[in-house]
C-alpha cells in the first residue's frame, strides 16, 4: 500500500488520538483501544519502509499515549533530565546541516564585517548609525561599567532587562523561521552584522577593548548559542511547511515541532542563563578581566563539548547493540 493511501485511511484515527491527548475529546476513555490501533499503524509503517517523518510522527504519538496511560508522576523528573541531557544534544546533532547554516549566517557575517571594519574603520558608518556607535564607545569607556550595575537591586533590574531582550530576540528569530526558514536566516545575519561591526569598532580603541571583551566573553557563549538554536528550530518548522514530503502539512508541522521541542526549550534555558551571567557576573568590575577571560573560555568549551558529546551511547553499549 502506498503511503498516501495509508495516511488517508488512518488520518481519522490519528485525529481522534490527538484530540484526546490535547484534552479536546468527549471520549477520553477510548484511548486504550485507539492506542492498540495506533501501535498496529506504527508497526506497519516501519515494516513497509514509509518515510522517517511519518514513522517519527507515529512514534511520538505512541510515546505520548503510553505516558498518558502508564506514566507515573515519580518518573517525570528522571524523564525530564534525560530529555534535556540526552534528547536535546542528540537532536541538535541530527540537524547539523541546519545548525551549520544558522551558525554561518551569524558567525560568517560577523567575522567578515568585523575584518572589514578593522581594515577600513570608516565602513562601520555604512552599517550602524554614527550616534549609536558613539553610544557604544561611551558605554564601554573606563568608569562607565559600574560594579553590578548599581548593587543587588540594580542587578535584578538588569537581569529582568536582559531576559526580556534576549528572549524576545530568540523568539522573533524562531518565529521568523516559520516563513520558509529564510527570515530566520536574515535575523541571524542581522545580529551577526551588528555584533561583528560593534566588536571590531570597540576593539580598535584601547580604551574600550578590554572592557568590551571582558564583559561579553562569558555570557555570549550561552546567548549566541541560544540564538543560533532558536533560528535552527524555526528553520526546521518552516521547511516542514514548505516541503512536507508524503505527510500533510499539518502532520509534517506536528512531527517537526515534536522533534524541535527539546531544542526550543534548550535554547530558552541558555538564553535565561545568559541573562543571569550578564547581570551578576559580566557587569561586575570586582572581577579581574583575566578571570573573566578564563571563565568565558571554559564556558565556550563546555557549550561546544555538550552539543558534541552529550547523549552519546558508550562505545561498549553501541558495539553490543
Amino acid at each position: 500500500m502506498k503511503q498516501q493511501r495509508f495516511e488517508l485511511e488512518h488520518a481519522a484515527l490519528w485525529e481522534d488520538i490527538a484530540a484526546i491527548l490535547e484534552n479536546r475529546s468527549e471520549r477520553p476513555a477510548a484511548l486504550p483501544e485507539l492506542y492498540r490501533r495506533l501501535a498496529q499503524c506504527q508497526a506497519l509503517a516501519g515494516q513497509r519502509g514509509y518515510s522517517p517523518a511519518l514513522t517519527d510522527y507515529l512514534h511520538a504519538m505512541a510515546a505520548e499515549c503510553h505516558l498518558r496511560l502508564y506514566g507515573a508522576v515519580a518518573e517525570r523528573p528522571r524523564a525530564l533530565t534525560r530529555w534535556m541531557l540526552v534528547d536535546f544534544p542528540r537532536r541538535v546533532r541530527a540537524e547539523w546541516r541546519l545548525f551549520l547554516a544558522a551558525s554561518l549566517a551569524f558567525w560568517g557575517v560577523a567575522i567578515v564585517l568585523g575584518l572589514l571594519v578593522w581594515r577600513h574603520p570608516q565602513s562601520a558608518y555604512s552599517f550602524i548609525d554614527p550616534h549609536q556607535l558613539d553610544q557604544y564607545r561611551r558605554m564601554y569607556s573606563p568608569g562607565n561599567i559600574r560594579m553590578g550595575r548599581g548593587g543587588s537591586e540594580g542587578d535584578m533590574l538588569m537581569f529582568g532587562h536582559y531576559i526580556w531582550n534576549n528572549v524576545s530576540i530568540g523568539f522573533r528569530t524562531f518565529a521568523a523561521g516559520l516563513f520558509a526558514g529564510l527570515p530566520a536566516l536574515l535575523s541571524l545575519t542581522f545580529n551577526g552584522l551588528h555584533g561583528g561591526v560593534i566588536a571590531s569598532w570597540l576593539s580598535m580603541d584601547p580604551a574600550t577593548r578590554q572592557n568590551f571583551w571582558s564583559f561579553v566573553v562569558t555570557h555570549a557563549s550561552f546567548e549566541i548559542t541560544g540564538l543560533v538554536l532558536s533560528g535552527m528550530a524555526g528553520m526546521r518548522l518552516g521547511l516542514a511547511l514548505l516541503a512536507p514530503g508524503r505527510l500533510s502539512r499539518r502532520h509534517a508541522l506536528f512531527a517537526a515541532s515534536q522533534a524541535m521541542f527539546p531544542v526550543i526549550v534548550g535554547a530558552a534555558l541558555l538564553t535565561v542563563l545568559a541573562a543571569f551571567v550578564e547581570a551578576f557576573w559580566s557587569a561586575s568590575t570586582a572581577i579581574a578581566p583575566g578571570v573573566k577571560y578564563a571563565v568565558g573560555g571554559a564556558c565556550w568549551a563546555l557549550v561546544i563539548a555538550f552539543l558534541l558529546l552529550a547523549g552519546r551511547a558508550p562505545r561498549g553499549a553501541s558495539d553490543a547493540a
